[in-house]
């Protein structure tokens, strides 16, 4: 009879979180039963409590973590109709299963050609359009090239013909600056000899004046005398002193024609001199003018035609420097290639050709691989668009389940392990596909982990959206010391066995691995052969 040590066995014993019953291992198993039968014996008053005893063993183990999950599709694909028709016939329900080239949609084509006329043209215009923006920047990046290449030559022709210009105007400013001074020194010395030369015939002019005034009054006084002989001969006197007087006087003013006529002719080439003079001044003054100078008129026809060449090589060096930089405004852009090629996309999208349209009409939409109608919104005999939206079709050929697992396990999962999974009354093998990174929280509030265990064999009997069973394979040892998982307890600060001991049952800590629905793995603490 095995006796409780009160002294080692607490009043409550914690068996841990989970327990399974174990039934009696005959023979591996020793059993200690109090059996106290009141009937045949009445010699106990009360009946003391059993306690099932186990050995240590060695055994296989599988570690596994159960949870559930919904079964899901790993492939899904939603069909959009391809044209603009109305449905003629849409057979299918939500759940129904389908294969590969089965009959989705089919549509009436007949109003197609009209349906999609506008859209044949929109894309063409479209097209056109991107290609004639394309060409046209082409042409100005073209053009900017070519002109970013002649603008150093045309910049260095017009510093040429600058410099050129520069150096005409100033030689027609130093040629005329020379004239300048030239034409006035000759207007100076020719003022300077015609002030003389008028001078000089004044002089003459004043000479013969007084050489005419003093024969003058000689002739006067040769009249007077001629007179006074008159008068004396008809007064019968005597004459021969007047008329002596006479003769001096007129042989006075006879002697002075020659100085008359020499000082007359001095002073008409005076004269003449003075008009020359004056003649020569004015033509210097013309000869000498800066505009008639023949090498300044040369310079200046020169200069005239260098500043028409330099103002159209000024123009012709702008126009191309604008050309040049108009490169960057015309470019277009790596995006605005984007937006136009995404622009002709959906144009060539909503146009495609009425043979490719009334082709796609006439096949209709069939089934790429086998699945289950998961979303059916359409209707026969309703309007489809091109684009819109028609059917699911979920595989049941490659599905998975999404399960959830505890803050306990999920430490335990790894990418590739294999998995039991349940489905009904069908069991399916599974393998870990994804393990999720972010924990949520259940409708308990509690932290779960999210994974996916994909199925390895799925067949006809797949449902999605229906719950599953989960085992996953966590980890296995081969003979391994164990004991049974309900001998296990779990302390505040420790894990423990009860071993019996001499007919008493005491307390040892032990070591843990890993367990399964049955036995746990025992590292240290216990022995094989040990009671527990």
């Amino acid at each position: 009879m095995l006796r409780k040590n009160k002294e080692n066995l607490p009043d409550t014993v914690n068996t841990g979180k989970k327990k399974k019953k174990v039934p009696l291992i005959i023979g591996g198993v020793v059993v200690a039963i109090i059996v106290v039968s009141f009937a045949a014996s009445k010699l106990t008053p009360k009946a003391l409590p059993q306690v099932p005893v186990s050995a240590v063993t060695k055994e296989d183990l599988t570690a596994n973590v159960d949870t559930s999950g919904t079964v899901e599709s790993l492939k899904t694909k939603t069909y959009f109709s391809p044209v603009n028709a109305t449905i003629s016939q849409y057979p299918l329900k939500v759940g129904e299963v389908v294969k590969p080239g089965d009959s989705l949609v089919a549509f009436d084509v007949s109003t197609l050609e009209q349906d999609n006329q506008k859209a044949q043209l929109n894309v063409s215009a479209t097209v056109n359009g991107s290609k004639d923006s394309v060409a046209k920047a082409a042409e100005t990046q073209q053009k900017a090239n070519e002109a970013a290449g002649k603008v150093p030559t045309l910049q260095a022709n017009v510093d040429s013909y600058q410099e050129y210009v520069a150096s005409l105007k100033t030689a027609i400013a130093d040629r005329t600056r020379e004239l300048t001074d030239w034409a006035k020194q000759e207007s100076t010395d020719a003022s300077v000899a015609l002030t003389q030369a008028q001078a000089d015939l004044t002089k003459l002019q004043q000479e013969l004046e007084g050489q005419k005034a003093e024969q003058q009054q000689l002739n006067a006084q040769a009249e007077e005398l001629k007179a006074a002989i008159a008068e004396a001969k008809k007064n019968n006197q005597d004459t021969a002193d007047l008329e002596r007087q006479w003769k001096d006087l007129n042989a006075q003013a006879e002697n002075m024609d020659p100085a008359i006529d020499d000082l007359t002719s001095q002073m008409n080439d005076k004269s003449d001199e003075v008009t020359q003079l004056q003649i020569n001044q004015i033509e210097n003054q013309s000869a000498q003018d800066p505009t008639s100078d023949a090498q300044i008129v040369e310079w200046q026809n020169e200069l005239e035609s260098a500043t028409t060449e330099l103002s159209e090589m000024q123009s012709e060096l702008a126009e191309q420097k604008s050309l040049a930089n108009s490169a960057d405004g015309a470019k277009v852009t790596e995006a605005a290639k984007a937006q136009m090629q995404a622009t002709n996309n959906i144009a060539e999208l909503e146009a495609a050709s009425l043979e490719e349209l009334l082709e796609k009409g006439k096949q209709g939409l069939q089934a790429e691989f086998s699945g289950i109608v998961s979303k059916a919104d359409a209707s026969q005999g309703s309007a489809a668009s091109q684009g819109m939206e028609l059917i699911t079709v979920a595989s049941n050929e490659e599905v998975a389940v999404n399960v959830t697992v505890s803050k306990y396990d999920y430490d335990k999962l790894k990418e590739g392990q294999k998995a039991s999974i349940t489905i009904a009354d069908h069991t399916y093998k599974g393998t870990v596909s994804r393990i999720s990174k972010m924990a949520t929280t259940n409708e308990k509030g509690a932290p779960v982990i999210w994974a996916e265990v994909k199925i390895d064999n799925p067949d006809d009997n797949i449902f999605l959206g229906v719950e599953a069973k989960v085992s996953i394979e966590t980890g296995s040892a081969k003979g391994v010391v164990s004991v049974p998982v309900n001998a296990v307890n779990t302390g505040k600060d420790s894990t423990f066995c009860y071993v019996v001991k001499d007919g008493v049952i005491a307390r040892q800590d032990v070591e843990t691995g890993i367990s399964s629905s049955e036995y746990t793995e025992i590292k240290s603490g216990l022995k094989l052969g040990d009671s527990v």
